[in-house]
């Protein structure tokens, strides 16, 4: 089975991205612990977080410090995100195991997906009333140790071996759901028998558009997710406006789905 073991990664860059180790951080981490119980949890960094929140975390995980590869195949890798998309394969194919990102809430157990290779699950949002699936979403990834998919996505980031020749004359660097997304997607319809592909429901619902991160974090929650084993909080685009300066006393009072969830977590 994927060992049930997960992989986290922050801290890629000096500022953090604007978004250093916070309150939402420490929820998602208590959720995937508590709700999947694994062995382990690896948190790789180059820079350290510090504060409250980042103390309190280290009784839930390893930290381990790495250097994050500043190029693949000759192509530079400039973007802290796709630096970690990078380790995130490394990692995975050494050890296998649960990938998620520091955004991810946990509420149901992976552990009846664990017995197939890899586990990509769909990101998708409604667009003029019709749902359009953007790709296979990387902020969640369930594999083996050396599974086969997992190393002709890593080798997707060299032109020489890549499988989609679009890639050799774009600025991976400037796209940035490239490598994260669409190639995985584009893997799956070449080698389906090497991956399993969890639907739209399933860790990416709510999805990012505004009137779903609304759904997620300001309307009453309804309880209607059907089928969801993790919630993905979309930070990048949530941090100003609902998570930036979140508290527990926000948390304990609030009624949307983000707030019901992450209270037993505060």
């Amino acid at each position: 089975m994927i060992p049930n073991v997960i992989h986290l990664t922050f801290g890629f860059s000096p500022d953090f991205g604007g978004k250093p180790f916070s309150l939402v951080h420490y929820v998602c981490l208590r959720s995937m612990v508590a709700v999947n119980d694994p062995d382990r949890v690896f948190l790789y960094y180059a820079h350290e977080p510090s504060g409250e929140w980042w103390e309190r975390a280290l009784e839930h995980v390893t930290p381990v410090r790495v250097q994050p590869p500043t190029s693949i195949g000759g192509v530079p890798l400039r973007h802290p995100a796709h630096q970690s998309d990078v380790v995130r394969l490394e990692k995975l194919l050494e050890h296998g195991g649960i990938y998620l990102d520091m955004d991810i809430l946990c509420v149901r157990p992976f552990h009846e997906l664990r017995e197939a290779d890899v586990v990509l699950g769909e990101q998708a949002a409604f667009v003029d009333g019709r749902l359009s699936v953007d790709g296979l979403c990387n902020a969640v990834i369930l594999a083996r140790p050396q599974a086969p998919f997992l190393r002709r996505w890593l080798d997707g980031f060299d032109p020489a071996t890549s499988l989609w020749s679009g890639f050799r004359s774009t600025g991976r660097d400037e796209l940035w759901d490239e490598m994260s997304v669409q190639y995985p997607a584009h893997l799956a319809r070449l080698y389906p028998d090497e991956v399993t592909v969890e639907g739209w429901r399933s860790f990416f619902w709510p999805s990012w558009r505004q009137a779903d991160l609304q759904q997620l974090f300001t309307d009453d929650d309804t309880g209607a997710y059907p089928g969801a084993y993790c919630h993905h909080l979309w930070e990048t685009l949530a941090w100003r406006d609902h998570l930036a300066d979140l508290t527990p006393q926000r948390i304990k009072e609030g009624s949307s789905r983000f707030c019901v969830l992450a209270q037993q977590y505060i």
